[in-house]
């Protein structure tokens, strides 16, 4: 029997089983619980959905890119400069590639279920944490004016453990359905949100989960940014994926060398193929998620 642990307070944490791990595929009961806490939460956690050598591998060297990039001018800080929080693009190089990172299976079919035939993957990125006490304001990744049904999901993924102290992302389950609360922006609101008094009854919750762990949100669910208060960088990548009736152009700028090198099941991935030597450490921030008319 598959097993599915939750605690009070925290997300609906799956653990895969044997069987599902060896076959690629979910099995009917994790599946529907995974369904379930979407619906109910807007977030999922698979704590064995990732392989800990894979991102160790990546750790390495994108912390040391980390380093050449918080010293550069034009570098994306996500909000303000206090929170430290920087824009990271994946290393492009080979040896770089890793299925259960970009396009992992487990989530692709959770997602197929979620959204609809070949959703569409938009975006492939992470964001960095060094050491800071300020905190991003709550907010959302998209702009108002969004559908009220399920369109997107981010596939976050530490590259290490994480948990209050070096700065795991703060979410407020269940805002992703809540129809009073479109007065949220991808601006933020401040610590709060737009209603105070929603801290009282459900407040929001900082997870602690061991590498491998892949968390499942809804593009629309609060959340924020928070202050890594370690003196290890903490990375967490990022994958966008949206329903292929969802109307948006956004495109992922991966290099030449890794075309046909990715397995991407039932996803679809847009990207632009580029130039191998383009220099990837600034990344493309021009990015908006929005449905358009």
């Amino acid at each position: 029997m598959p097993t599915s642990i939750s605690a009070p307070e925290q997300p609906k944490i799956i653990q895969l089983t044997a069987e599902e791990l060896a076959t690629k595929s979910i099995g009917s009961h994790n599946l529907q619980a995974a369904l379930e806490a979407l619906h109910e939460d807007g977030l999922v956690v698979l704590e064995n959905a990732v392989n800990p050598d894979h991102l160790d591998h990546l750790n390495e060297r994108m912390v040391a890119d980390a380093e050449k990039l918080k010293t550069r001018e034009n570098a994306h800080i996500n909000f303000s400069s206090e929170t430290r929080n920087f824009q990271q693009e994946p290393v492009p190089n080979e040896g770089y590639i890793f299925n259960d990172v970009i396009a992992n299976p487990w989530a692709a079919e959770i997602l197929e279920h979620m959204l609809g035939p070949n959703p569409k993957v938009r975006l492939y990125s992470a964001n960095t944490a060094f050491k800071a006490e300020a905190r991003q304001p709550v907010h959302i990744d998209v702009s108002r004016g969004h559908p009220r049904t399920p369109f997107g999901y981010c596939v976050n993924i530490n590259l290490v453990s994480t948990s209050p102290e070096n700065g795991a992302t703060e979410f407020w389950l269940g805002t992703h359905s809540d129809a009073t609360l479109g007065t949220l922006t991808i601006n933020g609101h401040g610590d709060d949100g737009p209603d105070p008094k929603r801290r009282t009854f459900r407040p929001p919750i900082q997870a602690s989960l061991p590498k491998g762990s892949l968390i499942i949100r809804d593009i629309r669910i609060w959340h924020a940014g928070m202050p890594n208060r370690t003196d290890d960088t903490r990375i967490m990548l990022v994958t966008v994926v949206m329903a292929a009736w969802y109307r948006n152009n956004q495109k992922i700028l991966l290099p030449k060398r890794w075309q046909d090198k990715i397995q991407w099941g039932r996803l679809d991935p847009c990207i632009e193929w580029v130039e191998n030597d383009r220099n990837y450490l600034l990344g493309s921030h021009d990015i908006n998620l929005a449905q358009l008319p």
